[in-house]
């Protein structure tokens, strides 16, 4: 199994970081972990044809990781794309299909199916594939419930299995706490180190984690502990590099 990281940049665009997302290739399967701005670019770059996306994996709606989505979509259109596609989604998967109207970008008119899912229902369609909740925007809830608003604060974590095996990419997560169990005795963790204190990035050296990867920018804390982040246990990820697991 093979991930190749388009973008390690944060939700602040930076000149020399292209925004989130994570290919990820087991045998003849194909599928993309998120989709910030770029992504399209970087897939051409990579020579991925319009056919060979299988599944589509949004983990939470902040643009850095849904902005490119909708390129992705019309460039897939446009090069003629006929194969199947699944949609996986954080939360409210109508929402997105609204979002396309409005920038007439017509499902009925594509010549494949576009098939728009729940990210709880990936392992009923990609048996390799799970995913679990994470505590990310739970710090919204004050102004969700202030103004009665849909947003239900949903964001995810995805595990891909080989027989090789584990990768998980966090994607955004407050701690790494509330992904510890899932993620324990893993081979390859790509992690939000934005986001997390550097306690949080430090401890998982106790989760007989076979690679860290850190991903998504530098906590101020974090940086100022680098020195302390173990040598052949934790990387810094590198855009367009291939990990293997």
């Amino acid at each position: 199994m093979d991930a190749i990281i388009l973008g390690t940049g944060s939700g602040l665009p930076q000149a020399d970081k292209n925004l989130s997302g994570l290919l990820v290739r087991k045998h003849d399967s194909l599928v993309l972990a998120d989709c910030g701005d770029g992504c399209t670019k970087r897939l051409l770059e990579l020579k991925i044809g319009a056919d060979d996306l299988d599944a589509i994996f949004i983990t939470h709606y902040h643009p850095d990781h849904v902005s490119g989505l909708f390129m992705l979509l019309q460039w897939l259109f446009l090069a003629g794309r006929t194969k199947a596609l699944y949609l996986f989604l954080p939360e409210r998967p109508a929402a997105i299909i609204e979002i396309m109207q409005l920038m007439y970008t017509f499902i009925q008119k594509f010549k494949f199916k576009l098939q728009v899912l729940d990210m709880e229902q990936a392992e009923l369609y990609f048996d390799w594939i799970t995913t679990i909740g994470t505590d990310h925007l739970l710090g919204y809830s004050d102004i969700i419930r202030e103004h009665n608003l849909s947003n239900q604060m949903k964001s995810w974590s995805v595990k891909f299995t080989c027989e090789a095996g584990v990768l998980v990419y966090s994607s955004d997560i407050g701690t790494t706490d509330c992904i510890a169990g899932f993620i324990k005795g893993v081979h390859t963790l790509i992690v939000d180190a934005g986001h997390p204190e550097a306690d949080q990035i430090l401890k998982l050296k106790y989760l007989d984690i076979h690679r860290v990867i850190l991903t998504h920018g530098i906590s101020n804390s974090l940086e100022i502990r680098k020195q302390e982040l173990e040598e052949g246990l934790f990387l810094f990820a590198k855009e367009g590099h291939v990990y293997r697991v």
